[in-house]
């Protein structure tokens, strides 16, 4: 009997021990005190302050010669796919470092973007989309996606969207090639394209400052909004699918209650901001110019100051993107793609 009750009090502390894995802390932010701002604590002074691993999410990769560079996340965050405009592309697991593909396509690439996993990508390219496998094999050429500028993909339908230079709006199933949605908004070349991560309807961002919401087999679009003076800029959606971020050619980044299509409140930058993210956390990521500005609570009210600042000066912000699962900002610019922690 004691050795029966020794044995359970041991495989207990065992799996207690294996449980502690599960228990997550409390989420936190930093806190500044007195007259300090978290706004001037530098990736620097960051890097000295946390884990090892932690640390070594803080990198720069300097790419001048391919630049701009767009750049694209897998759904568990593991895997980063970069392009740069002028060709080159790759994929890697950016936290080991291990590069799992690379090519030089000598063309304009525009977006890039990850499928339902690692495995496959697709790629925005001069005449038309094309979509290549983790070795960098070309599998297929989409080409009723012409010209294209912008790709979304849908993870839980497997279909494709993409916009571009003719203004049309193209969904193609991925697994067996057709298209299921051919749609013509009329507004002109778009360059915004975002898809809900919570009902997955496509909106997109118009040169006349007008958002429409797409679903695949409407042939008008859901809804419009009127959300800028000028041409739509960028656009990001959190992830519960209420609030709705945008940037316009009038240097305004203005929240969106999607539910009710009403203004919740804007913010101003100097120039007008090229890309917009919104983390699993809240957090309205901004990049424009050589600057990235990082908003906490910005969505349910209006924030004061900035949360995180971060400036690469002679260097012009492309695309942003927060890491899914974890507390980084990946954002690629005309000098090649940099990483910063945002806790």
């Amino acid at each position: 009997k004691l050795t029966h009750a020794r044995n359970q009090r041991d495989a207990a502390v065992l799996e207690a021990a294996r449980s502690e894995a599960l228990l997550t802390e409390e989420s936190g932010f930093m806190e500044a005190e007195h007259m300090e701002r978290t706004y001037k604590v530098t990736q620097k002074d960051l890097a000295s302050h946390v884990d090892i691993s932690s640390a070594a999410k803080i990198f720069d990769l300097s790419l001048p010669d391919f630049g701009p560079y767009s750049l694209s996340y897998t759904p568990n965050g593991r895997h980063m796919l970069i392009g740069g405009r002028k060709g080159h592309i790759a994929c890697m697991n950016w936290r080991s470092g291990k590069l799992g593909c690379e090519l030089h396509l000598r063309e304009t690439v525009r977006d890039v973007c990850w499928l339902h996993n690692d495995q496959l990508f697709a790629v925005a390219q001069k005449k038309h989309a094309f979509i290549y496998d983790h070795t960098g094999a070309e599998v297929h050429c989409l080409q009723k996606h012409i010209e294209p500028t912008a790709l979304g993909f849908l993870p839980y339908h497997f279909l494709l969207a993409s916009t571009g230079m003719t203004g049309r709006l193209v969904y193609q199933d991925i697994t067996e090639g057709k298209v299921v949605g051919e749609h013509k908004p009329g507004y002109g070349p778009t360059h915004v394209l975002e898809v809900s991560p919570y009902n997955a309807v496509v909106h997109m961002g118009h040169a006349n400052g007008v958002v429409t919401l797409w679903s695949p087999q409407q042939s008008l679009p859901l809804a419009k909004m009127l959300c800028h003076k000028g041409p739509v800029q960028a656009m990001a959606i959190d992830s519960t699918g209420k609030h709705v971020a945008t940037s316009g050619l009038d240097g305004r980044v203005k929240v969106w209650d999607i539910r009710m299509f009403r203004s919740l409140h804007e913010y101003t930058t100097l120039r007008p901001a090229q890309s917009l993210d919104i983390s699993q956390r809240g957090l309205l990521a901004a990049g424009w110019g050589p600057n990235v500005t990082v908003w906490k609570d910005a969505l349910t009210t209006q924030a004061t100051d900035p949360y995180m600042r971060r400036q690469l000066p002679g260097s012009t912000i492309s695309d942003l993107k927060f890491v899914p699962y974890d507390d980084v900002l990946g954002y690629g610019h005309s000098a090649g793609i940099s990483s910063m922690v945002v806790p």
